[in-house]
């Protein structure tokens, strides 16, 4: 009796740990968009996602930067997209540079990226003094929901960047990022 007990419980063991290494690897399989199922967008049969190499835009110019309208409460900063930076790869990150200023004029700089297919950012650079400085190793990692520092790429995912267009992807981002959150081009606030 006591060994079919212990047989029973180390199966249970077993199942639990199962399980949660399999929800642990889930997220980055999530396609939260069903960008899949597009066939621009379709990755070949078989084949893992790949990051492609980053290259750094040009520092960003003042007189060229995008205001983006954000609906977020008590957040001391306005968030300037470089359309210049902009771009989205093969391997669907959208990357841009983000101009975080305060109200008293200082500015925090980043060149990140966004996968829209599992909520996921890099910060590639930090950007002070017209240059940028690459991070020594950047990570992917998840995108929190409602606070901390993550809240204005929350509302890039959520009003802008996601899901991803069709047809000229930085053409129609860029459209997304100008309409501003009431425009044409947004989605509900669900």
């Amino acid at each position: 009796m006591k060994g079919e007990g212990r047989t029973a419980a180390a199966l249970v063991a077993v199942l639990l740990l199962c399980a949660n290494l399999a929800l642990a690897q889930a997220p980055d399989e999530e396609d939260v968009y069903g960008e899949d199922a597009l066939p621009e967008y379709r990755p070949e049969p078989g084949s893992e996602w790949k990051e492609l190499a980053v290259q750094l835009p040009s520092y960003p110019e003042a007189s060229r930067l995008i205001e983006v309208e954000l609906s977020l409460r008590d957040f001391p900063f306005t968030l300037f997209i470089d359309p210049d930076s902009l771009s989205v790869g093969k391997d669907r990150v959208i990357r841009y540079t983000a101009v975080l200023r305060s109200r008293t004029g200082a500015e925090n700089i980043s060149y990140e990226g966004i996968r829209c297919k599992n909520g996921m950012v890099k910060r590639y650079a930090y950007g002070s003094n017209g240059r940028f400085r690459l991070r020594h190793k950047p990570e992917w990692r998840y995108i929190e929901k409602l606070h901390g520092p993550d809240r204005y790429r929350r509302e890039l995912v959520d009003h802008f960047f996601c899901p991803l267009p069709t047809g000229n992807l930085r053409k129609e981002l860029l459209k997304r990022l100008k309409a501003g959150r009431s425009g044409l081009y947004m989605f509900s606030d669900d």
